[in-house]
C-alpha cells in the first residue's frame, strides 16, 4: 500500500516536494494542505488526520479507502486554535490576517490539490462559553443554546471562516476546501485519560485537558448530563447550520468548500476520551469517512484511479 508523508516542518516538506518534483512524480503525488485545532493535532493519540495521512494497515483489507498515490500533507495545524479572532490570545487565532499572510505565501508556492481545515469547537467552548452564560441558572438546553446564538457566536465564526477560505479561493480558484462536523460530545465534565502512551506529552498539556463544557454550563443548566449533551449536540448542529452550510452554498466559492458531516456516528461513551475527542479507535472510525470524501476531490490521477505505485515513502 501506498505511504503517505505528513511533514509539519516547512523545510522538509519543501525538499520532499522538490524531490518528488525533480522524480517526475509529483503528478501522481496528492500534496494536501492542513490548518486545523486538537482534531488534526490532540498527541493524545493517532487523531484523525494522522489516521488520514497513516491508515492502519488492516484498513486495505476491510476496504476503508485508501490514498491509492500516497500522499504529501502540510500540517500547520495546534490543539487548542480558534476559528474567529480572539483578544486574551491574539496568536491562537487561525482565521487572521496575520496567520493568513504567513500561509498563503506557502500555498501559492506549491500546487496543493486540497485544503483540510478542522476548526470551530474551541471558539465555543471553555472561559468564553462560561462568561457567555453567566449569571443564567434553571435553562432549558434550548434556551441556553439561545443564549449563545444571541451573542453572534456564529455569525463572527462564519465571517473568520469566509475571510480565511476567501482569500485561498481567490489565489488558488482551483483547488477544494474540506472541513468536517464534530461529532456529539458524551463524556459531559470529563477530562482527559493519560495512559502509559501518551504519559509523555501530559507536561506539554498543562491545563489543556478539560473539560471544557462541563464547568461551564454547570450554573445554567446543572449537573444533569442529559441537559449536557442535548445542550452540545444544538452547539453542534447550530454550526453545521449557521457556519458550515452557508459557507458551502456561498455562491463566491463556486461549490469549492465542501463538508464532512461526521455527526452521530460515535455514539457510545467507549468512543470518546474526553468532552470534546474521541478515542484513537474513534478517530480512525471517523477517519475512514473523511479520507473517502477527500478522495472524491483529488484529480483521477492522484485519487489511485489511474495507478496503483506507491509514490511517497
Amino acid at each position: 500500500m501506498p505511504q503517505s508523508s505528513a511533514l509539519s516542518q516547512r523545510g522538509q516538506f519543501r525538499a520532499m516536494y522538490k524531490g518528488l518534483k525533480d522524480e517526475r512524480r509529483l503528478d501522481r503525488t496528492p500534496v494536501i494542505f492542513c490548518e486545523g485545532d486538537s482534531w488534526f493535532s490532540t498527541p493524545l493519540a493517532m487523531n484523525l488526520l494522522d489516521w488520514i495521512v497513516s491508515p492502519a494497515p488492516e484498513d486495505e483489507e476491510r476496504g476503508v479507502p485508501q490514498f491509492g498515490q500516497g500522499g504529501l500533507f502540510f500540517r500547520v495545524e495546534r490543539s487548542g486554535d480558534q476559528a474567529a479572532p480572539q483578544r486574551e490570545h491574539p496568536d491562537r487565532s487561525m482565521f487572521t490576517q496575520e496567520n493568513l499572510d504567513d500561509l498563503l505565501g506557502w500555498f501559492t508556492k506549491f500546487d496543493f490539490d486540497a485544503v483540510l481545515l478542522s476548526a470551530g469547537g474551541n471558539d465555543f467552548v471553555d472561559t468564553w462559553l462560561g462568561n457567555a452564560l453567566k449569571g443564567r441558572s434553571g435553562l432549558t438546553p434550548q434556551e441556553a443554546f439561545e443564549a449563545i446564538e444571541a451573542t453572534g457566536r456564529f455569525d463572527q465564526v462564519r465571517d473568520a471562516y469566509a475571510f480565511f477560505v476567501g482569500a485561498f479561493h481567490r489565489a488558488r480558484p482551483d483547488v477544494p476546501f474540506l472541513a468536517h462536523t464534530y461529532d456529539y460530545p458524551r463524556l459531559i465534565g470529563s477530562r482527559a485519560e493519560f495512559g502509559l502512551r501518551n504519559l509523555g506529552v501530559a507536561a506539554l498539556l498543562k491545563k489543556s485537558i478539560g473539560p471544557w463544557i462541563g464547568p461551564n454550563i454547570r450554573q445554567a443548566l446543572g449537573d444533569d448530563i442529559v441537559k449536557g449533551r442535548a445542550f452540545a449536540r444544538l452547539l453542534i448542529d447550530g454550526f453545521v447550520d449557521q457556519v458550515l452550510e452557508p459557507l458551502k452554498n456561498d455562491p463566491r466559492l463556486h461549490g469549492r468548500f465542501d463538508y464532512v458531516d461526521l455527526r452521530g456516528l460515535l455514539p457510545d461513551d467507549a468512543d470518546w476520551n474526553d468532552e470534546m475527542h474521541p478515542t484513537e479507535a474513534g478517530f480512525h472510525r471517523l477517519a475512514g469517512v473523511f479520507r473517502g470524501r477527500l478522495i472524491q476531490k483529488l484529480p483521477a490521477a492522484k485519487s489511485g484511479a489511474e495507478h496503483d505505485d506507491p509514490v511517497v515513502g
